[in-house]
């Protein structure tokens, strides 16, 4: 399992509950030219049904992981007006070859570079914004290029996935065509899961802030616990403990950048819960 953190301090302390990397999909028995082909693969979409992800929690995906393929991978790539967007369904297959619609957008920079690898390893892209995902649900990952670079660049897939994957040499066309190769795939999530005699917090307000928030609880404290605030790359930007009777606290992110933070409160016990909070 992948650990987001680079402070030993906190390590510890943080590893169960703030970073998980889920086990990856799908199995490799063949290379496909998902981000490389513009003859078929300008537009696909990979549907990855729950049991897909053993152990698998719910929580914001952060990062994407693909795997090198066969060819054209000494050469790497560069995708250019990329998106890359998600969706939860409860279908467990495509019933057709229509793209599906109404995606939330995670990635979208102008020009996507991918380093020259080896094959069988795994390169990952950073999403712009986290996708909250629950695992009782099949994932939909929609990948659109207007152009590649290097047309032969191949990622490892699964084959034996009919009614999986749906591709198409067009950005704008509504439909495409079915094939039976799922792509290798993974991701790193921070995790919300919450112990069940955890500190219950009833919310932080307000969220997004512009600085400071107030993080409430539903009842006093019977004991005191560990306050820890951390950015998307695991780095522990705050860590306090809160005294028993406690019932809430402020959270100040005024000298911080904007972006998204992950604030934990963790019990003698162990128990326990967490919430995010958007820096404007």
């Amino acid at each position: 399992m992948r650990k987001l953190f680079t402070s030993l301090l906190f390590t510890a302390l943080l590893a169960p509950a703030w970073a998980q990397q889920v086990q990856k999909c799908c199995g490799t028995s063949s290379s496909t030219f998902l981000l490389g082909s513009m003859n078929y693969a300008r537009h696909t979409q990979c549907l990855y049904a729950p049991g897909d992800f053993t152990g698998a929690e719910a929580g914001s995906i952060t990062r994407l992981y693909y795997r090198y393929g066969v060819s054209g991978i000494g050469l790497g790539n560069t995708l250019e007006q990329v998106t890359i967007s998600m969706l939860q369904t409860s279908a467990t297959s495509f019933t057709g070859v229509e793209f599906l619609i109404g995606l939330q957008t995670v990635i979208g920079p102008a020009m996507l570079e991918i380093a020259p690898g080896v094959s069988g390893d795994w390169f990952y892209f950073d999403l712009d914004t986290p996708f909250e995902y629950d695992p009782s649900l099949s994932l939909v990952v929609d990948i659109n290029f207007a152009h590649s670079t290097n047309t032969a660049f191949g990622t490892m897939s699964v084959g034996s996935t009919s009614g999986r994957k749906i591709m198409s040499s067009s950005t704008s066309d509504l439909s495409g065509e079915s094939w039976n190769t799922l792509q290798d795939i993974g991701f790193d999530l921070l995790s919300t899961g919450m112990g069940e005699h955890a500190p219950a917090v009833v919310g932080v307000f307000p969220n997004p802030t512009n600085g400071s928030s107030e993080l409430r609880l539903a009842a006093p404290l019977p004991g005191p616990v560990e306050l820890l605030v951390a950015d998307l790359t695991g780095r522990a930007v705050l860590a306090r403990q809160l005294p028993a009777g406690s019932t809430g606290t402020t959270v100040d992110l005024r000298d911080l950048p904007q972006g998204m933070y992950l604030i934990q409160l963790r019990d003698g016990a162990g128990q326990v819960q967490a919430r995010r909070l958007v820096r404007q």
